[in-house]
């Protein structure tokens, strides 16, 4: 029998996706996750705005990167790869 693919492994670089919930890990949300990780989940879901893959790794993973200001002014940046259902597909890519 098949393995039915996660809507994530259909993510293609140029995707857009907004972050709309903790991902569910060993049905917790957000459980399992480093507080630096979790972190950066509540950034992305209280923003709500898309984010745009920019990379497919290796494994297959789809990858974002995100800015976000400080409250000093300068800019924190952050990578995550998507491997989760804690996003959906906003607007698929140009072919």
């Amino acid at each position: 029998m098949a393995r039915r693919k996660e809507p994530w492994e259909n993510l293609r670089v140029g995707d857009c996706v907004r972050f709309v919930r903790l991902p569910t890990f060993q049905g917790v949300p957000g459980g399992g996750l480093l507080p630096e990780t979790l972190r950066l989940y509540k950034m992305l879901i209280a923003r709500g705005r898309h984010s745009r893959v920019f990379r497919i790794d290796e494994y297959g993973l789809p990858w974002i990167g995100c800015r976000f200001r400080r409250n000093n002014g300068k800019w924190e940046s952050h990578w995550l790869a998507i491997n989760d259902d804690s996003c959906v597909l906003v607007k698929k890519a140009a072919k």
